[in-house]
């Protein structure tokens, strides 16, 4: 991860500046990709997030899941993985997770993921979180640690702790809180990371509505790594036809150049998908993306 993340963020300072059913028993769910980009060299990567869930009607419960992206061009490889498991307890003070828990700013995230491509979504996340998953996968991809979370009304509020056990003694706290009201989901996210080196907090503000046909949001982030870096994430979508969804992104960052993707995803009804598009970065070529996936 250290060799995908360090190019990530030498370029910004280098610029002109699963869904689980909430219910009882047992349930799977998750997608898979394959992906062509073509950038200023050609890539292939596959992308996978699988998960299963159990809930016994009682106090205790089971989350796993995998996350994964493996890279493959110009004679490199990069295998980001990371493994999630943990025992849940319910109980009246809210939902316990104990063991490897995925990140609650990850499972609770509102947003959708940024353009088509898969490669680009996982190059700008850094700006947008989850830290946790994104430093995990240096981490032998198991990062131990604890989260609770709890559901009011319409509201939505939890925190977690995680440890990065490579030997770089990685503390992470995350805290998340989002409130739904009709189509319109408002949150708010913040990060803190605790290293050896400078420590990084990432905070987020955003609002996503999402109605029949179309749907749209923004969300504010920002960084502080050595110096504070702030962006602005635009999004929008709209359904021509049920199977057939036209979307576009843009990302402005301050001090650096921004980003903007227009992109198409046509769904099969049994779970096939095929989706690309094209995202062009300030001062630099095009990047386009197709891929071929199924969801289940």
């Amino acid at each position: 991860m250290t060799r995908f993340m360090i190019p990530a963020l030498v370029a910004l300072t280098s610029l002109p500046a699963a869904a689980q059913d909430g219910g009882n028993g047992l349930s799977f769910g998750g997608a898979v990709k394959l992906e062509y980009l073509d950038a200023d060299s050609h890539l292939w990567a596959f992308d996978g997030d699988v998960g299963m869930s159990w809930r016994s009607g009682g106090l205790l419960g089971f989350d796993a899941s995998v996350d994964t992206t493996y890279l493959d061009g110009d004679g490199t490889s990069d295998d980001l993985t990371n493994v999630w498991a943990a025992l849940v307890l319910s109980t009246g003070a809210g939902e316990f997770a104990v063991g490897a828990p995925r990140p609650l700013v990850d499972t609770l995230a509102v947003m959708p993921k940024f353009s088509s491509s898969r490669v680009l979504d996982l190059e700008t996340s850094f700006l947008r979180g989850p830290i946790t998953s994104i430093a995990s996968a240096s981490d032998n991809g198991i990062t131990p640690g604890i989260t609770w979370k709890q559901d009011t009304g319409n509201l939505t509020f939890g925190a977690g702790y995680h440890h990065l056990n490579d030997g770089d003694n990685v503390e992470i706290l995350e805290g998340i809180m989002r409130y739904q009201t009709g189509e319109t989901t408002f949150f708010i996210t913040g990060e803190f990371a605790e290293t050896e080196g400078p420590n990084a907090t990432l905070m987020q503000i955003g609002a996503f509505h999402d109605a029949d046909r179309f749907a749209f949001g923004a969300a504010l982030s920002q960084l502080d790594l050595t110096d504070a870096t702030r962006s602005l994430r635009l999004y929008g979508s709209f359904d021509v036809m049920p199977s057939l969804t036209l979307r576009g992104d843009a990302m402005m960052i301050q001090d650096a150049s921004d980003i903007y993707s227009l992109s198409a995803t046509y769904g099969m009804d049994n779970g096939l998908f095929i989706e690309g598009g094209g995202s062009k970065i300030g001062g630099s070529d095009e990047i386009y993306d197709i891929g071929v996936g199924f969801k289940f």
